[in-house]
């Protein structure tokens, strides 16, 4: 089986595989003082951290039961503006690829001009770094997002519920298992998200292992696939095209090989060459009959590779547009998600009926892919 296949077995549940390929260490230990912040208040301010553990997690549980269940002394909690998060991941390799090392260096800049004691580069990722660093990009991340969706900060809520958004970080797949046979009710052994019903809460818990072998720049990726899904799933849901294109849009700005898209058996993809969707859409879009007009596009909920790259260009050009107009494209679908609502935001949002969406879509591809 492909290893695209692979990936996509996990997502189309949910879920994702996570694997990695870190350095021998370990994670961080509770108890152990942050070497970063110190504790120290002025510092966690600047670094964007409003607590440590132990404090409340979801489902009316704190993060102590969650200790109880997979070892004291074993995860470091940390709370941000709109995210409790555990994590126990083990030192990583920095990436390989330039692109990739560059995106995490300018991440670790920012870092440093919030608080001097991160370091403005780094030779690879030790725990506690790689943690702020995904308490970073969740929070980066979130903005963008709200601000993309009009989310207003002033009614109390993050994306509309009203908990924080809960994400565990686990660096062992048996520490996985329990977690979800405990406090999910899911006898699952797969990355995946989960709605904490009780509280209202939407989250995820991944580890980083598993059968395939992932860099840090492919979990950053699918770090921000999930979130953007538990950010729509937070706002209402969005049709599928939508939600998983906007994912996509995401999760590609990270560098990486890996795809998160389904190869169906009738589909011929070659591996080598799969990650480069500019190129893949542009040949696509030069045989109109190749395409998936939008009302198929727009109901369709088992797209394969091609039908991926589709729905994230398609939101690649809505967002080339006037921020403005799918930012309203996106407020009208709160009303309901069926094709006649998503072609009524459509014309209201960018003066499109479907067919001409279509036609607009494609020259803008033809024109501006290289």
């Amino acid at each position: 089986m492909k290893p695209a296949r692979l990936a996509w077995m996990a997502l189309s549940c949910s879920a994702f595989l996570w694997a990695q390929n870190p350095d021998k260490g370990d994670a961080p230990r509770a108890g152990g003082a942050d070497p970063f912040t110190g504790g120290e208040p002025k510092a966690m301010q600047a670094a964007g951290i409003v607590g440590y553990g132990p404090f409340p997690w979801a489902n009316h549980q704190r993060t102590e039961d969650v200790d109880n269940v997979l070892g004291t002394n074993r995860l470091v909690w940390i709370e941000t503006a709109h995210f409790v998060i555990g994590c126990s991941l083990a030192p990583a390799a920095m990436p390989e690829e330039p692109e990739a090392r560059k995106f995490v260096n300018a991440e670790l800049q920012r870092l440093n001009k919030r608080w001097s004691k991160f370091p403005a580069r780094a030779s690879k990722l030790d725990p506690w770094l790689r943690l702020h660093l995904y308490a970073l990009r969740a929070e980066e991340l979130y903005a963008e997002f709200a601000k993309l969706v009009g989310h207003d900060e002033k009614d109390g809520s993050h994306l509309g519920q009203k908990g924080k958004f809960a994400l565990l970080l686990l660096q062992k797949k048996s520490d996985l298992v329990r977690y979800h046979d405990r406090f999910c009710s899911s006898k699952s052994e797969m990355s995946q998200r989960h709605y904490y019903d009780k509280t209202g809460q939407h989250g995820f818990v991944l580890t980083p292992e598993g059968d395939e072998i992932r860099d840090e720049a492919s979990v950053h990726a699918q770090f921000r696939y999930f979130l953007i899904e538990i950010f729509a799933d937070a706002k209402g849901g969005m049709p599928f095209w939508l939600s998983m294109g906007l994912a996509h849009w995401y999760e590609r700005q990270v560098s990486t090989r890996t795809i998160l898209a389904p190869i169906k058996n009738d589909e011929s993809v070659d591996a080598s060459v799969q990650h480069l969707w500019h190129d893949k859409m542009k040949a696509r879009c030069k045989h109109e009959s190749n395409l998936l007009q939008f009302h198929e596009l727009a109901t369709k909920t088992d797209l394969g590779y091609y039908g991926h790259l589709q729905a994230w260009s398609r939101v690649d050009w809505m967002m080339a547009q006037e921020r403005r107009k799918l930012q309203a494209f996106l407020a009208g679908l709160q009303g309901g998600h069926g094709i006649s609502r998503q072609i009524e935001c459509l014309e209201q949002a960018f003066g499109l009926e479907p067919e001409a969406f279509d036609a607009t879509w494609r020259a803008w591809v033809l024109k501006t892919y290289k």
